[in-house]
């Protein structure tokens, strides 16, 4: 019996080999991206008067569909204005959205993803800041109280999500939004940005999130927030974060 089996031995192991070859780009030929986008008006795409447009989320699946890599984009989820309590509520209370003629829950939206990006905290930061009713500017360790007292929240959040994402979460950073508003000195608004860059590094770390910082790209160009009134950026800011996303993912 063995004779015959090692007679035939060449077109055996011909025959293994492209079982395998064929079994690999079975499992792994349509290994495409879905993605889902969380988050507030930086998530959903707001631009600096007040109309949802084209975001950071949209140049990203953008990339990836020219690439052939994107199964499915979803960005439904994402909401002017949310803050963390709103995306607990969202995936504790099984929100659901239309998508594409069906009823896509949350959670199972975030259980299928291959890539998450969200973007939160930022409200909740605001909402602090408006609450303390400060008299005068807020000093940089006021500040930094207000951004630990937020990141109880932010953690919870993370966790919340990282308990259905199985694939790759990405936290998107904070730029400074009102550079001409609260700390006057260069020195200390870089000295805030890094320290909360820091408490999301420790954050993402515990629950295996990867983080990306915006701050330096949004800073170096003025003309990304060209409303001084309004904190979001134009089509080309949105770009220039969505590019230091698709950077990370690349490398």
């Amino acid at each position: 019996m063995f004779k015959k089996i090692w007679k035939y031995r060449k077109p055996l192991i011909l025959f293994l080999t492209l079982s395998s070859v064929f079994f690999i780009y079975k499992t792994a030929g349509d290994d495409r991206i879905r993605y889902v986008a969380l988050g507030d008006s930086l998530a959903a795409g707001q631009n600096p008067y007040g109309e949802i447009n084209y975001g950071y989320v949209d140049y990203v699946a953008n990339y990836l569909n020219k690439n052939h890599l994107l199964k499915e984009f979803i960005k439904d989820f994402t909401m002017s204005g949310a803050r963390t309590k709103d995306i607990i509520n969202d995936i504790n209370g099984g929100k659901t959205k239309r998508i594409n003629q069906k009823e896509i829950n949350l959670k199972y939206a975030l259980r299928e993803a291959n890539l998450v990006t969200v973007s939160i905290g930022a409200n909740d930061f605001l909402e602090q800041l408006t609450s303390q009713g400060y008299n005068s500017a807020p000093s940089l360790e006021d500040l930094k109280d207000l951004v630990d007292t937020v990141f109880i929240d932010i953690e919870q959040t993370l966790s919340l999500i990282r308990q259905f994402a199985k694939g790759q979460v990405i936290v998107v950073g904070y730029y400074n939004p009102f550079p001409n508003q609260y700390l006057k000195n260069a020195k200390e608004i870089d000295t805030l940005f890094a320290y909360i860059k820091d408490k999301y590094q420790q954050v993402c770390a515990k629950y295996k999130i990867d983080y990306v910082d915006i701050y330096e790209c949004i800073k170096k160009d003025a003309s990304y927030l060209p409303n001084p009134f309004d904190i979001h950026p134009n089509a080309k800011g949105y770009e220039a974060i969505a590019n230091e996303i698709i950077r990370f993912l690349e490398s």
